[in-house]
């Protein structure tokens, strides 16, 4: 036997493969060996044919099915660059698709440290925000103590046909002025946060895309009923008049749950902001 042969063992060691595997192969007729003694039925193989299995594997390793290997085998040159350029379009579609779900985690637990982060509840403080795009609603009708469970619906749609998912918080934006009763706030707009960095393509006339500006905010944050949402808004009202701030005079309303369990009592929890100029 010419010494440039090896046997089903060493082309394993060689090749990094499971005798196994290389066994399997020769059954498929997907990688046989150049000779088979019929005597013992020993497999042997060429040192010529190292190259046929690394296209194997390269080709499993870009998770390509045995049965389009065979096929792959019998290519040309073009046709295999051809093949090759589409795999690789895959993979940079895979590629971004992975990076997108990890950009859409990191926006979720996100969301929740800030949750924990809020330093008191019913009182007044100041926190830097971030820039958000808002995925918005025009809803008419809409306040604190109801929304159309339709419109969020719309805008849950459209974020998930965007590729994306509905993150754990949505809200509102509306103007700051004085208000006597709860009633007399009425939504600008409802919204979710986008998650994606992509760009949104949105199709309703009622819909559009804003960003709240990065910046320092004076908040209130408290659990959620009527009374005390007009009671909270007041308050906050009140710090600005007194201490005379100079702010944008927008209301950014952030809503979120206090538990995700079914066997807990719900509670929501509201942050409202309105953005310092100076």
């Amino acid at each position: 036997m010419d010494n440039r042969h090896y046997t089903i063992g060493q082309m394993a060691k060689l090749t990094n493969l499971p005798s196994q595997t290389l066994r399997y192969y020769d059954q498929i007729d997907l990688f046989k060996p150049i000779y088979t003694d019929p005597a013992t039925n020993y497999r042997y193989y060429a040192e010529s044919q190292l190259y046929l299995i690394d296209l194997i594997k390269s080709l499993r390793f870009v998770g390509t099915p045995l049965e389009k290997i065979k096929e792959i085998q019998h290519f040309s040159i073009e046709e295999m660059i051809n093949y090759l350029n589409k795999q690789e379009e895959t993979l940079a579609n895979k590629l971004a698709q992975l990076q997108e779900t990890q950009y859409t985690l990191r926006k979720t637990r996100k969301q929740m440290e800030e949750q924990l982060a809020i330093p008191v509840l019913n009182e007044v403080f100041t926190k830097h925000e971030e820039s958000a795009r808002l995925l918005c609603l025009t809803a008419p009708n809409a306040t604190p103590e109801h929304v159309s469970n339709d419109e969020m619906r719309k805008l849950t749609e459209t974020i998930e046909n965007e590729g994306s998912v509905q993150t754990i918080r949505y809200g509102s934006y509306y103007p700051l002025k004085r208000y006597k009763q709860i009633e007399d706030i009425q939504y600008t707009q409802i919204f979710i946060p986008i998650l994606t960095s992509k760009l949104f393509h949105v199709q309703n006339e009622a819909m559009n895309i804003v960003t709240m500006p990065e910046g320092k905010y004076i908040e209130m944050a408290f659990i959620y009923t009527s009374a005390q949402y007009i009671q909270m808004y007041e308050k906050l009202w009140q710090y600005i008049q007194i201490n005379d701030l100079h702010v944008e005079e927008v209301v950014w309303e952030s809503i979120m749950p206090m538990s995700f369990s079914t066997n807990v009592e719900e509670k929501i929890l509201v942050e409202l902001k309105v953005r310092l100029l100076d």
